[in-house]
């Protein structure tokens, strides 16, 4: 068996002390590819109130459904998706002009925060 130079496992331990402190870590404390807080279809059905505006959630056919009211108008959610830590879905409104959303739901699940164009608004469960 030959043997390694000192340099050599020098190298190779910093390389593995590195490895075991930040690779495959998430600034969430949590596993690699993490990113915050898992959401869950019935965690979101409900009525979520801020100021005026409020979205009231339900689960049609296993997916995010309902309706809003955001600045007086009132449309309905479709195109709804839940990936694992965020979900998106879009308003409808009567004349037929949709605003998209991305949401995120914190650990108590009962705030989250939606996010159109570059406006983010925290919701609370009501």
């Amino acid at each position: 068996m030959k043997k390694l130079n000192l340099p050599l496992y020098v190298i190779l331990i910093v390389i593995a002390g590195f490895c075991t402190t930040t690779c495959g870590k998430s600034s969430d404390g949590g596993g690699g590819g993490g990113g915050g807080v898992i959401v869950l279809l019935g965690d979101l059905i409900g009525f979520w109130q801020h100021d005026t505006d409020s979205f009231t959630f339900d689960g049609q056919d296993n997916k995010l459904g309902g309706s809003g009211t955001v600045g007086g108008q009132t449309g309905t959610v479709s195109n709804s998706k839940i990936d694992k830590y965020q979900f998106s879905f879009d308003l409808v409104f009567a004349d037929n002009s949709v605003k998209s959303y991305t949401g995120t739901i914190d650990d108590t699940k009962k705030v989250i925060k939606l996010t159109t164009g570059s406006t983010t608004t925290t919701f609370n469960k009501q």
